[in-house]
């Protein structure tokens, strides 16, 4: 049997198990406030695989608010150009941040996920918004 992997290996042929493999990264943004202060962060592990993209359930994801300047801090993820969110919001009245809300795309062909802070209650993209990201290509 090792025989007959090592052939299929040596042709550049994979194994399902190959073929579903994921790729993962951690993603990790911070933006600065108005007044030119860090003003909040988020992390997350985030895969894609050949049928999804996803945030890792395995590891700690979270998006914490620095100021207490009465702008809340918000995680949002793109992936095949659409967005989703808020994941999740903070304010500094939570200590160590808040977890973010499990995310999946279950859309076949995801090549990219970005991952985003945003101050206050502007979305990705809108005018005036005060925003950071990090991005992955699977």
């Amino acid at each position: 049997m090792a025989a007959s992997v090592l052939a299929f290996t040596g042709l550049g042929l994979t194994t399902p198990a190959q073929a579903n493999a994921a790729t993962c990264k951690t993603l990790d943004a911070s933006v600065m406030n108005s007044a030119g202060n860090w003003g909040g962060n988020v992390h997350g592990q985030f895969c894609i695989a050949a049928s999804s993209a996803y945030l890792d359930d395995r590891y700690t994801h979270y998006v914490q608010d620095y100021a207490a300047d009465g702008v809340a801090a918000r995680a949002y993820v793109t992936a095949s150009g659409i967005t989703n969110g808020p994941l999740a919001t903070d304010t500094t009245a939570t200590p160590g941040g808040t977890p973010l809300d499990l995310w999946e795309s279950t859309n076949p062909g995801v090549t990219s996920v970005r991952l985003w802070i945003c101050l206050g209650t502007t979305f990705p993209g809108s005018s005036g918004a005060r925003c950071a990201s990090d991005i992955m290509y699977g």
